[in-house]
């Protein structure tokens, strides 16, 4: 039997269905209440309770990795600063970058590799088709936007004099491009482009690519990129090249603008044969020794005439090196004495171990050599855009497309380098992504929630400060 109660909590009324049972363990009856919903209290009419269903479990997704470097690529001051003009612009950058960052699989297969990844939810409205990375990397390659972004970029990491390091590398390919030209590259020579890179000396940074053909040799480039630097903000102070870009032409245009530099003297050149002739004899002396790390070398400090400007050559000379090299060339020399270029072979002997470098301003000779192995960063930056951040194989045969590509990879090097600056005596960025690679969430209908973190995970997310939330909306 059942009747319908009506009660008022506060200003409210609710209607409640009573049914009396009668219950067999306790031998007498009882009544049970069913909520039916709220009353209007002038019309009696109930506005039936409906409960709602516990929300269903959609899917399992991939989410600490990409989370972490979707939260550190959004709290860097580089996207702050550059959000209206760049990223805002591009909204295809941030997925794709993530998605190289951890892993170095085609571009092509971003969406596939999107649809098992919480970034399908938080980037939702980039469907990042073949076809639309490409269109991506065509806008990209356009003039005028990477102007307006090394120009904003320049002032956000602090413009002005700067003490710059700048080299080349040679990225080989197949394709059909303007580009794509002959050139030597590692001895061999084959179809490539050349892709040039500034870097900050003392913080390691990028500051500014340049893409050139592949037939396009590295002296005839120093001035010009001079040029450009000037033209985004970067008046340079001091320049760190290697003997790529020596050229008396390149000295007296150094010596011209007031810049400072540091050079490896190439072996082929007049002054070179001259300093080991006149100093190589003397210079294994216990006043020339020194170390770096657990390395020893000999060097000394001269004052030379180089062009008709004061300059200083440091001649130095590794005596594990020294050791290497000779054995080979006693070899050579022991295996035939006939017909050889004596003078040759003495310059060669004396040039065993031997490397000598030159400087517009004195340095003090114990600081040459770490001076000049400050060329290891850019060569370590060379590195990491080859093998960590899959520079190669080029897969376009569209010169925007090519230009706009490269430019992505400048941009991904960036905070590459930032985060493994931040991580480098714990992890490498690998280690990193595959740490954080094993934290899951759960897609309900309305939230997505994170799984448990380890201790490595949650250790990992503190040293960044980027909070791990309860949950995330849909």
């Amino acid at each position: 039997m059942s009747f319908i109660r009506h009660k008022q909590l506060k200003n409210n009324w609710y209607a409640y269905e009573v049914t009396s049972i009668w219950d067999k363990e306790l031998k007498y009856s009882r009544s049970v209440s069913k909520y039916l919903g709220p009353v209007n209290p002038k019309t009696k009419e109930i506005t039936p309770f409906v409960k709602k269903e516990t929300g269903n479990e959609k899917l399992i997704l991939d989410f600490g990795d990409s989370y972490f470097f979707y939260k550190f690529i959004l709290e860097s001051d580089i996207y702050s600063a550059l959000k209206k003009i760049f990223f805002d612009k591009h909204p295809e950058s941030i997925p794709l970058m993530i998605y190289r960052l951890c892993t170095q699989s085609a571009m092509y297969n971003c969406r596939e590799w999107m649809s098992g990844n919480v970034l399908n939810i938080l980037c939702k409205e980039e469907s990042l088709s073949s076809q639309r990375i490409s269109d991506f990397f065509t806008k990209l390659g356009n003039e005028s936007i990477q102007r307006q972004f090394f120009t904003e970029y320049v002032k956000l990491i602090g413009g002005s004099k700067k003490s710059v390091i700048i080299d080349a590398t040679s990225l080989p390919n197949h394709i059909h491009s303007d580009f794509s030209a002959w050139g030597k590259s590692d001895g061999k020579i084959e179809k490539q482009f050349r892709f040039l890179c500034v870097v900050d000396q003392f913080s390691k940074m990028p500051l500014f690519y340049r893409f050139l053909p592949g037939n396009i040799t590295d002296i005839i480039t120093l001035q010009k990129t001079i040029e450009e630097l000037k033209e985004i903000g970067v008046e340079n102070s001091f320049v760190l090249i290697d003997a790529g870009y020596y050229s008396e032409a390149n000295i007296h245009e150094l010596f011209n603008q007031g810049i400072d530099f540091l050079t490896r003297l190439p072996a082929g050149r007049i002054i070179y044969k001259n300093i080991l002739i006149e100093h190589a004899h003397d210079i294994e002396q216990l006043k020339n020794a020194y170390t770096i790390g657990k390395r020893g070398y000999f060097a000394k400090s001269l004052e030379i005439n180089l062009y008709d400007h004061k300059a200083y050559a440091y001649l130095i000379l590794d005596p594990a090196r020294k050791a290497k090299e000779t054995k080979e060339l006693l070899q050579e020399y022991c295996g035939n004495k006939l017909d050889r270029d004596q003078n040759a072979d003495q310059l060669s002997f004396l040039s065993c171990g031997v490397m000598v470098l030159v400087s517009s301003k004195h340095i003090p000779v114990d600081e040459i050599l770490s001076s000049y192995y400050l060329r290891q960063s850019i060569e370590q930056i060379f590195g990491f855009s080859k093998s960590d951040l899959n520079l190669l194989p080029l897969r376009t045969h569209n010169d925007k497309t090519i230009q706009g590509y490269l430019f992505f990879q400048f941009l991904l090097l960036i905070f590459y380098i930032k985060i493994r600056e931040k991580y480098l005596q714990d992890y490498t960025v690998e280690q990193l992504s595959m740490i954080l690679r094993k934290v899951k969430c759960k897609v309900y209908e309305s939230r997505v929630i994170p799984l448990e973190l380890d201790k490595k995970q949650r250790e990992i997310f503190e040293q960044a400060n980027i909070l791990v939330p309860k949950f995330l909306g849909i």
